[in-house]
């Protein structure tokens, strides 16, 4: 439980596995078959396996970069336990409470609100080219932050902007569309990365990953099915056993669909899932992650005989 930030983890997060590639393919064959309107290419999933000291694991497509939806708060949340452990950031009940209502609900103002604090940066009126310049260095923080980390599977993201119910407007319009190439991107690969992070401890510290599982936990044998922002019902929770252990973010738009897991399945199997989908058709079908899940967690308890040794 040590106190020293990690700014540099191993630089390979996993080793190719030959049964997480046997999962991730029979299960890709499987949901294209069942769900035709899916395209290969419309799904990016990475699959890592935690039952080995060095993570084994395979991905289909994990290096396609896409926008990621609220996926994003994930570094967004990391990113803020790192300055909070460096003082650069002040510790307050209302950065708190943001952080926990960008995770657990996915809300876009407590998401904005994280993302001002980290960067230095507000939104407003558009900015003259001078001014967005600066802005625009300010609001790269989060990038360089990652950039630190030396990761392979970080090649190429960007997480320079905020979420939106709808658009952004002012020098944030400006920042999304008149800066080339500015959009926020992630790859399944990148977000299995941090997870397992902050699922082995890495991500800051013991401590501060400890607070970004328990920020990241839900329990699909409680969730209350009424409640549209759950982020199981839909997603791969709700494809898991009863008592899985699950610590999840999820991110949707009008063309993308994705679900990233931490995951315990029933007899101590660990693992870790992400599934990024694209286009109108992925998007609005709300019962392909959790075929996903429950073929992955079918699949993976039949090639794993060992139990995890959690790191």
């Amino acid at each position: 439980m040590g106190s020293t930030v990690l700014s540099k983890p191993a630089e390979r997060g996993w080793r190719h596995d030959g049964r997480a590639e046997k999962v991730v393919m029979a299960v890709l064959a499987a949901a294209l078959a069942q769900f035709p309107s899916l395209k290969p290419g419309d799904l990016a999933i990475t699959l890592v396996l935690l039952d080995e000291p060095m993570a084994g694991g395979f991905s289909h497509r994990g290096d396609r970069q896409g926008y990621p939806a609220s996926l994003v708060k994930l570094f967004f949340l990391a990113a803020a336990e790192a300055q909070l452990e460096s003082g650069r950031l002040t510790p307050s009940r209302e950065l708190r409470d943001a952080l926990e209502a960008m995770v657990r609900r996915s809300s876009n103002d407590a998401t904005s609100y994280v993302v001002d604090r980290l960067t230095g940066t507000t939104s407003g009126p558009a900015l003259s080219p001078v001014a967005l310049k600066r802005w625009l260095a300010r609001r790269r923080q989060v990038d360089r932050h990652f950039a630190a980390w030396h990761c392979p599977e970080f090649a190429g993201i960007n997480l320079a902007q905020k979420t939106w119910y709808e658009a952004p407007y002012g020098r944030e319009r400006q920042s999304c569309f008149d800066v080339p190439d500015n959009r926020n991107r992630l790859t399944s690969d990148a977000v299995a990365r941090l997870l397992l992070a902050i699922a082995r401890g890495g991500a800051v510290n013991r401590r501060r990953s400890a607070a970004m599982m328990k920020l990241l936990a839900r329990f699909p044998d409680k969730v209350d099915r009424k409640d549209p922002l759950n982020q199981v019902t839909g997603f791969l929770g709700e494809g898991l056993p009863r008592q899985a252990g699950l610590w999840s973010k999820a991110g949707w738009s009008s063309r993308t669909r994705h679900d990233a897991a931490i995951i315990a399945l029933p007899g101590g199997i660990r693992l870790i899932l992400v599934v990024m989908s694209f286009g109108p058709a992925a998007a609005k079908d709300r019962r392909f992650l959790p075929f996903i899940g429950r073929q992955v967690a079918a699949r993976v308890r039949k090639q794993v005989k060992t139990k995890t040794r959690w790191k």
